[in-house]
This record gives structure tokens, C-alpha cells and sequence, in this order.
């Protein structure tokens, strides 16, 4: 099961537990009521339909819920996901950007040029040397 924050456990729950506090024989006999006073008559089929109906619709309910919370909880993701990104992206380059002669180390699109591998001369600014 993905990663819940807690306010969508909280909005899941809400409801759940105010659904909760009714018990099951409440429940039922809430349903019933509703279906008699669509005009149903106890022992019928449709009347028993109308049973399945009521608690079809609280199961369909929950599911929706669900599935709100999970689509939350993936956007939520995605841009946790481009925050790092775009974190990572805007991290400082320890590269050299100029080698010891003054040359630029990197090329017009960006792509580092300079020294590779161990044992590359780079200039160190805080050497007065020359």
C-alpha cells in the first residue's frame, strides 16, 4: 500500500469511523428503511435488490475514497520527485571552470571539456606563485 500522508488518512478515516459508530444491525435497519420508502415491500426481490443496491453504493463509496486518496498521494509524489530534481539541478558544479591557462573548461552546449582522470594540473586560486 503506497505511502499515506497523515491529513488523507485522516479524510479516509473520517468517514469510516462516523460509519463505524453505526452498527451493523443500524445499518440494516437504516437500509430498510430507505428501501420501504421507495415502496418495497420486506420479502420481495426487489426489496432485496434494493439491500444489495444500499450496500453496493456504501462499498462503491469507500473505493472511490480509496482511489482519490491514491491519485493525492501520486501527485503528491510527483512533486516531491521534481522538487529533488530540481534540487539536484541546481546543485553547485565542483568542476574547474577554467583550466591553469585560462581556458574555458567547458564547451558552447555545456559539456565539460577540461582535465579527466587523476593527475590533471588545475589552477589553484589561492596560490600567488605565478
Amino acid at each position: 500500500m503506497p505511502y499515506f500522508k497523515m491529513r488523507y488518512l485522516l479524510i479516509a478515516l473520517v468517514p469510516l469511523a462516523v460509519a463505524g459508530c453505526v452498527s451493523a444491525e443500524d445499518q440494516r435497519a437504516m437500509d430498510q428503511d430507505k428501501c420501504a420508502s421507495y415502496g418495497y415491500r420486506p420479502g420481495t426481490n426487489r426489496f432485496a435488490d434494493c439491500m444489495m443496491d444500499q450496500d453496493q453504493q456504501r462499498a462503491d463509496d469507500q473505493r472511490r475514497t480509496m482511489e482519490s486518496l491514491e491519485r493525492q498521494d501520486a501527485r503528491d509524489q510527483a512533486r516531491r520527485d521534481a522538487l529533488k530534481a530540481s534540487a539536484r539541478a541546481s546543485a553547485i558544479d565542483s568542476r574547474p571552470q577554467y583550466d591553469k591557462d585560462g581556458n574555458p573548461n567547458f564547451d558552447t552546449q555545456g559539456n565539460y571539456q577540461g582535465c579527466h582522470g587523476i593527475g590533471c594540473q588545475v589552477d589553484n586560486p589561492d596560490d600567488d606563485s605565478d
